[in-house]
């Protein structure tokens, strides 16, 4: 194996932020055991970045990565791959295509089978070949990755941070919960026992803390005084969520972290009151050096499709596209907020946040 597919594997190994998962292929493997194949010619690994299956729809799209890649031409890499679904080695359901070459370490190809309902993925095959030897996975083993990827999110790494300076500085550290109360009958600031948590939201409620609106929470909350703060599917109900980062700027400690999470693709919800749609380029306009933030990471989880209920003529091949629920972004207070937003709420809007009785809790 040359050095440069050791360098990329290796970095895969390690784990790149929105790849969904990684099959090598074993080194020393004629049989392939693991994946039930045969042998892989100059196929070394998978690197799969999105694999779903939706009804009857499937989607893969992956890197081939390959050994002495450098070996071959442009050209006859992308004209040499061949990859293709199967079911009880029957001819195949769909070929999928070549994409693009990345020099002397992997093609990447996508494959897209609009197939029937009923069809078995516990007997589908993903077959990829390339020169005189291909590589057979099942998809049964292939799907985990996909499942793995939907379940990934930042707030296991959030929770991380949170323990990690308790025990290092033997304290409890502030956590400030903004939009925290029971949505949907779930207290998520009870998922940090280890911390001294805050739960401020517009509507007062069992466990809810202080009463107020997240554009104006540093009237009512003390400055920097809190080591963390998370808001989970609240963003996007903020008519002005730029003014937001500059508050939690303001009760966040120096050095102190934020985690929020918030849709990429959703249905409509508590409306008027739904504004905005993330995706994860989107964090950098609330936080960054301006707002007094540096983004540690940004994370897309949850991939959905999404297809008009009356399919349309335009836009063509939307099934094709996709989008994803959850959207995240993990970010730390470096300094003061060098900017405002001092606008009043009733100046821009005058509707409200749709407010429950307290104690009850819709769906969602």
């Amino acid at each position: 194996m040359s050095g440069r597919v050791r360098r990329f594997l290796g970095r895969v190994t390690r784990g790149v932020a929105w790849r969904l998962g990684f099959m090598p292929i074993p080194a020393s493997a004629r049989k392939l055991p693991a994946w039930g194949g045969r042998p892989g010619g100059p196929i070394v690994a998978l690197d799969m970045d999105e694999c779903q299956a939706f009804f009857g729809y499937l989607r893969i799209h992956a890197y081939a990565v390959l050994d002495r890649a450098e070996a071959h031409g442009h050209d006859a890499l992308l004209a040499g791959l061949f990859v293709a679904l199967e079911i009880d080695g029957a001819r195949p359901v769909q070929r999928g295509r070549a994409v693009s070459v990345q020099p002397s370490l992997a093609v990447e190809f996508e494959l897209d089978a609009l197939v029937e309902r009923n069809v078995p993925m516990d007997r589908a095959v993903l077959v990829v070949g390339f020169g005189d030897g291909e590589s057979r996975f099942p998809m049964n083993a292939v799907l985990p990755y996909a499942r793995a990827r939907d379940l990934r999110s930042q707030l296991v790494e959030f929770r991380a941070m949170t323990r990690a300076l308790a025990e290092a500085e033997g304290r409890r550290p502030t956590l400030l919960d903004v939009g925290g109360r029971a949505r949907s009958y779930v207290q998520k600031s009870e998922e940090f026992p280890h911390c001294d948590v805050t739960v401020f939201d517009i509507h007062p409620d069992p466990g809810v803390d202080v009463v107020g609106d997240a554009h104006e929470m540093s009237r009512l909350l003390p400055a920097e005084s809190f080591d963390f703060a998370q808001s989970l599917a609240v963003f996007e109900h903020l008519l002005m969520p730029w003014k937001v980062a500059v508050e939690l700027n303001r009760v966040l400690k120096p050095g102190g972290v934020c985690y929020i999470w918030a849709p990429q693709t959703h249905a409509l919800h508590d409306l008027p009151w739904d504004f905005f749609r993330f995706s994860d380029a989107a964090w950098h306009a609330l936080f960054n050096a301006h707002t007094g933030f540096e983004i540690l990471g940004t994370d897309m989880s949850l991939q959905v499709h999404v297809v008009p209920r009356v399919y349309p003529e335009t836009p063509a091949d939307a099934e094709h596209s996709a989008g994803f629920m959850a959207c995240g972004v993990i970010a730390r207070k470096i300094g003061p907020a060098r900017v405002d937003w001092a606008v009043p709420l009733g100046e821009v809007i005058d509707t409200s946040y749709p407010l429950d009785a307290p104690g009850v809790h819709p769906g969602g």
